[in-house]
C-alpha cells in the first residue's frame, strides 16, 4: 500500500513531466486545453458581462477567439520549425 503512495510523494511538477505521475495520460495531454479554454472564458465572461443571459454566447465567442489564436500560434511555430530543420 505504501508504495502506490510514494510515486505521489515524490511528484516534482516543474521537474517531473505530467505522464510521470499518470503514465497513460502521455498520448492525451493537449486534450486538456479544451476544457481549460472553455473554463477560462465562463469565469472571465462571469466577471465581465452585465446580464447573466448573454453568457453562453459571449463565452463560445470567446473560446473559439482562444482556438483560433491558439492555431494560428501553432501553424506560425510549426512553420518556423519546419524552416529551421530544412535550413540545417
Amino acid at each position: 500500500m505504501i508504495t502506490h503512495v510514494l510515486p505521489v510523494l515524490a511528484f516534482r511538477p516543474l521537474y517531473d513531466p505530467l505522464f510521470a505521475l499518470f503514465p497513460g495520460m502521455s498520448d492525451h495531454w493537449l486534450w486538456l486545453v479544451l476544457p481549460l479554454v472553455i473554463v477560462i472564458s465562463l469565469v472571465y465572461k462571469c466577471t465581465r458581462i452585465k446580464d447573466l443571459k448573454d453568457l453562453p454566447k459571449a463565452a463560445a465567442i470567446m473560446s473559439a477567439q482562444i482556438f483560433v489564436v491558439m492555431a494560428v500560434a501553432a501553424g506560425i511555430l510549426a512553420t518556423a520549425y519546419w524552416a529551421y530543420v530544412k535550413c540545417d
